[in-house]
């Protein structure tokens, strides 16, 4: 495509009020090829062009109208292509990576596309995505979120309460259980007993013990707890794990906190 119909999508996309992602996402596309195409390193297909005509409300002959001539046109469909470079661009439209072997991986609002040379994974790119939060999600939020304000409270009482302001100086202990609450659920959800916060609840106990009653030595063993808890349940989740594969079990888990 040349550069004149490329600044003609470009402009007749901005006259529409149209984003890149909004345009993709009504042509079903990657918001890269809309990129692609108003950068003029390639052409929509038939089908494509028709869609984009009736979008802006211009016919075909409007939109490829150039000036160049037929040997021109000819020239720029069959040009040869210059060889590829690795690309990296970070920027507001998210990050892009595309390797000179032509593997791609683009993550931004559209979601996440992934391609190499024999497979690809698409999550939302090209689709006007929304991620409608699960019954899990739901319920976990509002438990996790009373309990937040159940910390707070109780900060606060200990705060108040507690002579010589003991109560502000320690009482902030209360918050680090809040993490180790939200763990709770993603243990039964998971089905992954090393989903659980041990590190946090380690931190919390050693906390309490040296900042309530001065025993920080030799109390910091209690820190030997976390190897020893991933060492010994790792390997019963990776089990329990293959086992439900070998069932047939498929898993299926959204818990945005937790990825």
């Amino acid at each position: 495509m040349n550069i004149e119909i490329a600044e003609r999508l470009i402009k007749l996309r901005k006259e529409k009020g149209l984003s890149q992602e909004e345009l993709a996402s009504k042509l079903g596309l990657s918001r890269q090829a809309v990129s692609k195409w108003e950068r003029a390193e390639a052409s929509p297909d038939t089908d494509n062009l028709i869609c984009l005509a009736r979008i802006y409300g211009v016919s075909l002959d409007e939109l490829l109208n150039t000036n160049d001539s037929v040997e021109d046109i000819i020239k720029e469909q069959v040009k040869p292509e210059e060889p590829k470079k690795d690309r990296v661009h970070i920027g507001v439209g998210g990050i892009h990576v595309e390797s000179k072997e032509g593997e791609e991986v683009h993550i931004s609002g559209d979601g996440i596309f992934v391609k190499d040379k024999d497979d690809e994974v698409n999550i939302g790119c090209g689709k006007n995505y929304s991620h409608r939060p699960s019954k899990y999600e739901i319920i976990k939020g509002a438990v996790v979120g009373s309990f937040t304000l159940l910390a707070v409270v109780t900060f606060l009482l200990l705060g108040f309460l507690l002579p010589g302001g003991v109560g502000w100086t320690t009482g902030w202990i209360v918050f680090l259980f809040i993490p180790i609450f939200a763990s709770l659920f993603s243990c039964f959800h998971r089905k992954k007993i090393t989903a659980f916060a041990m590190p946090v609840l380690v931190t919390a106990i050693y906390m309490f013990l040296g900042m309530g009653f001065g025993m920080w030595h030799p109390y910091w063993i209690v820190f030997l707890a976390i190897p020893i808890f991933y060492s010994v349940f790792g390997p019963i989740d990776k089990l329990l794990h293959h086992r439900r594969v070998e069932k047939g079990i498929e898993i299926n888990i959204v818990d945005n906190e937790d990825e």
